[in-house]
């Protein structure tokens, strides 16, 4: 290994004996970034990169993820407003995200649960035909959302969302890895050719570990030895090695772990392996009670009503609410006044409120809402207590502060019970 002629930063000549060593490709050049007293740090340039490194920034931080998680590292970030690109690796798992003065502005991954059609058809924006639709026509280099624009499945802004929805998504699922490498390198750095989003950083942390959970408590559901896997008639386009594998590994039923094994993948893999696989409909999950012929899981039945119920309350609350101030300004300027609230407050939850309008007569759709609220991820009670009550804190607000009403207070007691028992 000759010696670098301008220091630190500069590009070494290796031997094809070292390349080996280190496991380099014969185009890949390497250089060196820091020199201790018994390491030396050494970096990746050039051709044979997976990734589009930033190699004019400043390699500043390396971490390996099981001895600090990455929402440690993400938090330590933003809390010190750096700008930059942090690089994510864990085997063949590659994604990356790039921060504003702290704040999440574009993100990417190579995995196939993470492109866009996938993360547009878990929010609900396409349905699982108008994403093989799509996949029939798309042909690389092209742009996917190019086509589903085209087709008339999405408008401009709808596809503007799910961008912003897929980014989202890509960052909250770095969270469940207990393993793998972090780079990250400080400066100011443009994704080629993508808008630039804005993101908060502290929330996606917070939801990324709800999601982290989550995934947790389906490897719980489905590693127990009745769970069957069955492998449906659907055959997805565009899978990945490791979903093929999962896929190829399945008879007409199959156990978790055993299929697992077969494929070789850690559980957690596995699960994220399944989630996208049964998003697809290419694998149905049969879990004891629906093997013997039962319903789903009472459980689920019940949730879904607690979902309905919590709806219906904040409904009617709001309409609470909402009738005295639209009996002195009228449902129309109301209305307008009010969709506006709500515009700004689909930005922090758009799964739930997004395009959601009032009508003229100063009313809510309860079976739009209805509709959404089930198909949202997570603790779906917490995720409309927060979007919901928004609106609440707000109509509370302009009660109180309305010029014509002398006593607000007689109209908050009056739902007092209401609010109680929404506890938000």
């Amino acid at each position: 290994m000759s010696e670098p002629s301008g220091g630190f930063g500069c590009d070494l000549t290796l031997s094809a004996e070292q390349r080996a060593e280190l496991g380099l490709d014969a185009e890949e050049a390497v250089r060196v970034l820091h020199s201790g007293g018994s390491t030396i740090l050494f970096e990746r340039t050039g051709t044979g990169a997976s990734v589009a490194i930033p190699w004019d920034r400043d390699l500043v931080l390396t971490v390996e993820v099981r001895a600090f998680p990455l929402a440690d590292i993400l938090n330590v970030i933003h809390g010190s407003g750096k700008s930059g690109f942090l690089y994510f690796r864990n085997d063949e798992t590659l994604k990356s995200v790039y921060l504003h003065r702290g704040e999440v502005v574009f993100a990417t991954s190579n995995q196939v649960v993470d492109r866009l059609g996938e993360s547009l058809l878990r929010s609900g924006l396409i349905t699982l035909e108008q994403l093989r639709d799509a996949e029939k026509v798309f042909q690389p280099p092209q742009r996917f959302g190019k086509v589903l624009v085209q087709r008339g499945i999405l408008t401009p802004r709808a596809l503007w969302d799910g961008v912003k929805i897929q980014v989202e998504d890509i960052v909250r699922s770095l969270f469940s890895y207990t393993g793998g490498t972090v780079h990250f390198w400080e400066g100011e750095v443009q994704p080629d050719n993508v808008v630039r989003l804005s993101l908060p950083t502290r929330r996606l942390v917070a939801e990324g570990l709800e999601r982290r959970d989550e995934l947790f408590r389906l490897l719980a559901s489905v590693e127990g030895a009745r769970v069957r896997l069955v492998r449906l008639d659907a055959r997805p386009n565009r899978l990945a090695a490791n979903e093929r594998s999962f896929l190829e590994a399945l008879g007409s039923d199959s156990d978790f772990q055993g299929v697992c094994r077969r494929v070789g993948l850690d559980p957690l893999s596995g699960a994220r392996t399944l989630q996208l696989l049964s998003l697809v409909g290419a694998v149905r999950i049969d879990r004891p009670e629906e093997v013997a012929g039962s319903a789903p899981t009472d459980a689920g039945h019940h949730e879904d009503d607690d979902v309905r119920g919590c709806v219906t309350d904040y409904i009617k609350l709001l309409a609470e609410l909402t009738a005295p101030i639209v009996a002195l300004d009228g449902a129309e300027p109301f209305s307008q006044r009010m969709n506006g609230v709500l515009a700004d407050t689909a930005e922090r939850h758009p799964e739930l409120l997004r395009n959601l309008t009032m009508s003229t007569c100063g009313a809510f759709d309860p079976e739009e809402i209805t509709s959404r609220a089930l198909r949202l991820r997570g603790d779906r009670i917490r995720t409309l207590s927060a979007a919901l009550g928004e609106l609440v804190s707000y109509l509370e607000f302009e009660l109180r502060n309305h010029p014509r009403i002398q006593e607000p207070e007689h109209f908050l007691e009056a739902v007092e019970d209401l609010r109680a028992k929404l506890e938000f």
